[in-house]
């Protein structure tokens, strides 16, 4: 695995400095008329006269200066692809101090990567095939004409100003030199070690993956860390896991021979390695990338990284092929993960093991985190639990379908669970469930997918009546209803969502004890109940700042703060109520608990 060891420093920041590249839209506006495609522009100066006398070339002529090239760039016969000011600022090199600060063999080494020195390579010698040319730096740049001239990638803007001494090119990007082969680039880059982890696992099986990597010029489509989580593989010992031959036949459908950059990319597919097509597709705004396994295409995040044998485009999913599936189940995806340690034992405990790993399920799933803050504080703890509960617990956790957020609704939407209770979920700013929101959503395994939670899910355990008269520190709500007549209707309507005042609250709204509740006008109290009561379910992630309608007709004002603090007024009160507990998920609605009686 020598292949596989890290570059040095001076490398690694090189790479770093790719991935800050961006493209711009700026050109140098010389002193002759505009050409037309195909026209040259003459002028009567050599290559560093041009950079000197071009303001667009500021930045450029202070690196030509600070690499000592100057008198190199006004003599021979030679093409060179000139960054603009925009180009070098997309870079990193903000202004001309910044070049002067710069390592001056790092500076003179990029540099000559933009020169050929052998002769003028105007846009009509360039071929439409992708074509090397050997720069001053040592390595070949690759330029092609197909759809307009452009070099790694790279549109030229302007092309075919000719000097006394050779031709420019404009560029509105910095060209860097490839920092070594496809492998050493993705064992630099940290956003790629599952990729890595995925080459050395397949090339244990039947065919060596890395050796394919390191013996031939191939565009790779290198899925991000992030796509190989939602992919099911949700720490890299999931990926050691995995049938190194399954592996190696999704990894080679990532591979294509020979280099495609961006620029050739088009409404059109390419054939990998392992046979079967790419869909892609190519916009000025985004390339894209389709899998005949894969139900959307992956998006190109990072194009064009050249590498001495290839080049790589970043993409943030795993591509599959016909036929192609991860082979790991929800149940590998639980116990392979060490976030989800409690959850694997409540799961064993709770004897769900094979039933996680068949099906077609939607799972939400409690992080350690989330299990500690319900009380499970160790695995002890999950053991010790009634298994019963912690079943019915776990059961409604999971929904017998699977339902990744593409296909979700923005609207509250009550899915049944196993356990037989519904969850409610949402997607609004962010997927939610029960008012919880998914930190983590779309890890895909072969029975399903799993949306990450850091919050256990309990299940209601009666209407709103029923979860309120067992709530202690709800009884004088309850001896409200009880004295307005309303018990029945809070029990058997349909979906409500209660504002219910605490004990305390009625008491500093001039109800000292029960008995002044149930010795109250019973209209009144109807009135200032049905002012808390809002039809349909209002989750905490699902509640907007603005006003919101009561049965009663009137409004209350819902205020949402940072970290979803949530508070309500109503027309009467002085300050707005503070929701104290929020989204206690009963059979027909929603209770959140205030602090104040509400005043319409």
């Amino acid at each position: 695995m020598k292949h596989l060891t890290l570059f040095s420093q001076c490398v690694g920041l090189l790479f770093l400095t790719l991935l800050t590249i961006g493209a711009c839209d700026r050109a140098i506006q010389p002193q002759e008329p505009a050409r037309k495609s195909g026209a040259r522009i003459q002028f009567n100066q050599t290559i560093t006269q041009v950079v000197v006398n071009s303001p667009n070339f500021s930045l450029l002529e202070a690196a030509v200066i600070k690499a000592g090239l100057a008198d190199a760039l006004a003599s021979g016969n030679l093409t060179v692809f000139a960054p603009t000011d925009a180009a070098f600022q997309a870079a990193g090199f903000a202004n001309a101090d910044a070049i002067n600060n710069a390592d001056v063999n790092a500076l003179r080494n990029i540099l000559l990567y933009h020169v050929i020195g052998t002769e003028r390579f105007f846009e009509d010698r360039i071929s439409e095939n992708l074509t090397g040319f050997t720069t001053l730096q040592g390595q070949e740049v690759f330029a092609t004409r197909l759809g307009g001239l452009s070099v790694n990638g790279v549109p030229v803007s302007q092309a075919d100003l000719n000097t006394n001494n050779g031709v420019i090119h404009v560029i509105d990007k910095v060209l860097l030199p490839p920092a070594g082969n496809t492998v050493e680039v993705a064992v630099a880059n940290p956003n790629l070690t599952y990729l890595v982890a995925a080459v050395q696992r397949a090339s244990q099986g039947e065919i060596n993956v890395l050796q394919i990597l390191l013996s031939e010029r191939f565009t790779v489509f290198a899925p991000t860390n992030a796509a190989f989580m939602a992919a099911g593989f949700p720490t890299i010992e999931s990926i050691r896991a995995v049938d190194p031959n399954v592996l190696g036949r999704i990894l080679r459908y990532h591979i294509v021979r020979s280099r495609f950059f961006s620029s050739q990319l088009s409404e059109g597919s390419l054939t990998s390695i392992q046979g079967n097509a790419l869909a892609t597709t190519k916009t000025p705004a985004k390339a894209t990338v389709k899998g005949l396994g894969n139900s959307s295409p992956a998006s190109v995040l990072l194009s064009d990284i050249v590498t001495t044998n290839g080049v790589v485009h970043v993409i943030d999913q795993v591509l599959l092929p016909d036929g192609g599936t991860i082979t790991t189940s929800i149940t590998d995806i639980v116990v392979a993960n060490p976030a989800f340690s409690l959850l694997e034992a409540a799961v064993i405990k709770a004897g769900l093991a094979g039933a996680l790993a068949t099906g077609n399920l939607t799972v939400f799933a409690p992080t350690d985190a989330a299990f500690q803050a319900a009380g499970f504080a160790n695995t002890d703890a999950i053991n010790n639990a009634d298994v019963n509960v912690l079943r019915n617990i776990l059961l409604y956790h999971v929904v017998g379908n699977r339902f990744p957020t593409q296909i979700l609704s923005t609207n509250v939407t009550g899915y049944k669970t196993l356990q037989g209770d519904e969850v409610f979920v949402a997607k609004r700013q962010n997927i939610s469930v029960n008012g919880i929101f998914v930190e983590q959503a779309n890890i895909q395994a072969t029975n399903g997918v799993i949306h990450v939670i850091n919050k256990v899910l309990i299940p209601p355990t009666g209407n709103l009546a029923e979860v309120a008269a067992a709530n202690p520190n709800l009884t004088y709500l309850v001896a409200a209803l009880q004295r307005a007549g309303l018990v029945q209707t809070v029990a058997s309507a349909g979906a409500l969502t209660v504002f219910a005042p605490t004990n305390s609250a009625f008491q500093a709204a001039g109800f000292p004890t029960i008995e002044a509740v149930r010795a109250a006008d019973p209209d009144v109290l109807a009135r200032i109940l049905t002012y808390h009561v809002v039809a349909g379910r209002e989750l905490s992630s699902t509640l907007r700042s603005g006003q919101v309608t009561t049965l009663r007709g009137l409004d209350v004002l819902v205020a949402v703060g940072p970290n979803q603090a949530i508070t309500v007024k109503g027309n009467g009160n002085a300050t707005p109520s503070n929701v104290v507990i929020g989204d206690v998920i009963t059979r027909n609605g929603i209770v959140h608990v205030i602090n104040q009686v509400l005043l319409p």
